[in-house]
């Protein structure tokens, strides 16, 4: 019985540490196209279920480098590759997600 614990253990961290891999090398193919840095004002947060969905769904797209959302400032500074990504889309997914972008801020 301890032989398959271990063996589950064991091929725990050998799955989560290719997963890792995978992203590292993702970044660095990110980095040889033209990085741009946003700020995008959202409506309709109230808690940090609410900044982790909009994070979760930014990250999803291809071509993101980052995302830090702030409740406390309403908004996200997001940096993104722009020859895969516009913001426009980006804003399209955190509407998705059920929240509003502000203008005229």
């Amino acid at each position: 019985m301890k032989k398959l614990f271990y063996l589950i253990i064991i091929a725990a961290f050998i799955s989560c540490q290719s997963g890792t891999k995978n992203k590292t090398e993702d970044k660095t193919a990110t980095e040889t196209g033209q990085i741009v840095e946003s700020t995008i004002n959202i409506g309709g947060m109230h808690c940090d279920m609410c900044v982790a969905s909009i994070e979760k769904g930014v990250k999803e797209l291809d071509g993101i480098v980052s995302v830090a959302v702030s409740l406390n400032d309403s908004n996200a500074v997001v940096s993104y590759d722009a020859s895969k990504l516009d913001e426009a889309k980006i804003e399209k997914a955190i509407e998705a997600r059920g929240y509003s972008i502000k203008t005229g801020m």
